[in-house]
């Protein structure tokens, strides 16, 4: 007779554990969205802090003109993949909602929600830089320095001259810093020391242990002949993102760097990381991959040993004991590089809203009358699980707000109206349940036996059609990113999704630990509560 009670004071405290775990959500969405969140997200706290779209707040729009390199043969290719790294920089997981339109003579119009602070607009787009993937120059078997060039002075071509490609192609002396210290360039007096403006410098006042990086090259086939070009990222990095490092039990020990090629990427990086491995022992700069944004050393990877690792293929991963936010600043940097050069033509300038505050003053009355109005019917139907519901319901739509706002998700019509479809599920999953429960109060249960199987027995339908619309939301997902490329399509998809996935944990986590919380002893007899009579069980 004994374990029947001790199993009940297990569930009854496991109960608790999951209503703390509640309460403890509650209270860190409501934080996210006090002032005190928005100053920690750094977001305006107006409007709960969430960003609005461009129809409801407005934003700013700049127009940029597309400079190509000399020699540029595919044009078109070349802008619309400078577009398309836009894109992904802007609006990665297609929750900003920016209106990005390529225009004649290569132009690109950019409008960006709720960003009115024009100082600060050009941030959300990053300058082009040029990138680009360098070796240390070698004599011999040792590293070239400063030094070398400037105790040799009878020199006129560079030390490393294994490839014609090379001795024409600069050198860039890094210091401890990473910022170029001066240009080595092959001029026609012979070699010239020049600063970042091509200015004549001197370099015995540098520091002389510099070393010297010079293009890493490779050799590719173009007509079935054999063409030298060097890596860079313009040309043939087609993204990087942040990666996690994971130890021996899964966990996540840390973070790195992704990066992929293209086809003649993948070629040259290959054939450079097959040669670098090979030069002096690991962890020296003989072997070092520089990596250049503007001349800027930004990092510089060791490839490693011959032996360690096969062909890298059109991926590899740079590693280094990276915090998240060093990784992800990486991994933006080497995304800064764009196939062609963009200059301001026109703004930034602020862009009033199509809509405006009214419209948004509005809309929110009408979810607060809506949702009143659905509290009132559930409560009048359901009774005491009504009222569980309405509660769960609130929360509900705090817990997605707060992620909505964490996320960064821009609320444009189409992200309201992701939100109000999945309000609306939310409901229906709590009307499946309560009917279950209903019947299973009539055939006589007891009512938390009533609560148990009318959740499991209400599981199957709620999960097929969640099932159903996750399907839908990648659906969208995938046709606004590749075959309408509209922002507002992936918009609604992912707040949909964000919103159909918290009613899930509403419907069944809060509603049931919640409903188990208020029936106590003797729930039998006030069967009303749920609103069944006496006279149908």
């Amino acid at each position: 007779m004994r374990p029947r009670p001790q199993k009940k004071r297990e569930k009854i405290a496991v109960n608790k554990w999951v209503l703390a775990l509640i309460f403890a959500l509650l209270v860190v969405s409501i934080w996210l969205l006090s002032p005190s969140g928005s100053s920690a997200l750094d977001r305006k706290k107006e409007n709960l802090g969430l960003r609005l779209g461009l129809d409801l707040k407005g934003g700013t729009y700049i127009v940029y003109q597309a400079e190509f390199p000399e020699g540029t043969e595919n044009k078109d290719e070349a802008f619309d993949a400078t577009v398309d790294l836009i894109e992904r920089r802007i609006d990665e997981y297609g929750v900003f909602e920016p209106v990005i339109q390529k225009q004649e003579g290569y132009r690109l119009a950019v409008q960006l929600p709720g960003v009115t602070d024009i100082e600060k607009a050009e941030d959300y787009i990053f300058k082009p830089g040029w990138l680009e993937f360098r070796q240390v120059e070698m004599k011999g078997t040792s590293t070239v320095s400063l030094d070398d060039y400037i105790k040799d002075t009878e020199r006129t071509s560079f030390f490393d001259t294994s490839d014609a490609t090379l001795q024409d192609a600069n050198r860039v002396f890094v210091g401890k810093n990473g910022e170029p210290i001066v240009f080595l360039k092959k001029g026609a007096q012979g070699l010239e020391y020049v600063d970042k403006n091509g200015t004549a410098v001197d370099p015995g006042e540098l520091d002389k242990t510099a070393l010297s990086w010079m293009p890493a090259v490779g050799t590719v086939k173009v007509d079935d002949t054999d063409v030298v070009k060097a890596l860079n990222g313009n040309q043939h990095l087609k993204n990087a993102s942040l990666q996690f490092e994971y130890g021996q039990f899964g966990d996540i020990t840390g973070y790195a760097v992704g990066i992929k090629w293209n086809a003649e990427g993948t070629d040259l990086f290959g054939q450079i990381t097959k040669r670098l491995r090979d030069r002096g022992s690991y962890g020296s700069d003989q072997r070092a991959l520089g990596i250049l944004l503007d001349n800027v050393l930004i990092s510089s990877p060791q490839v490693y040993p011959a032996g360690m690792t096969g062909d890298y293929g059109d991926e590899a991963s740079i590693t280094g004991n990276f915090t998240h936010s060093e990784a992800k600043k990486l991994a933006s940097k080497l995304n800064s590089a764009f196939p062609v050069s963009l200059k301001l033509s026109y703004g930034p300038e602020v862009i009033s809203a199509t809509l405006g505050k009214d419209f948004i003053d509005r809309s929110v009355l009408a979810g607060v009358i809506g949702l009143a109005v659905v509290a009132l019917f559930m409560i009048l139907y359901y009774k005491l699980a009504g009222v569980v519901a309405s509660l769960a319901l609130v929360i509900y739509t705090i817990l997605v707000l707060a992620i909505y706002k964490a996320v960064g998700v821009t609320m444009s019509l189409a992200g309201v109206a992701g939100f109000i479809v999945s309000l609306g599920m939310a409901i229906d999953a709590n009307v499946l349940i309560f009917e279950r429960l209903k019947e299973e109060l009539r055939a006589g249960r007891t009512v938390r036996a009533a609560i148990d199987t009318g959740f499991n027995r209400a599981w199957p339908a709620i999960r097929d059609s969640n099932v159903t619309t996750f399907i839908a939301c990648g659906i969208l997902y995938w046709f606004g990113g590749s075959v309408v490329a509209s922002t507002a399509v992936r918009g609604f998809a992912t707040t949909l999704f964000f919103g159909v996935a918290v009613s899930l944990f509403t419907a069944l986590v809060v509603t049931r630990t919640f409903l188990i919380f208020f029936t106590g002893p003797g729930a039998e007899k006030k069967l009303s509560r749920f609103g069944v009579e006496a006279k149908d069980v």
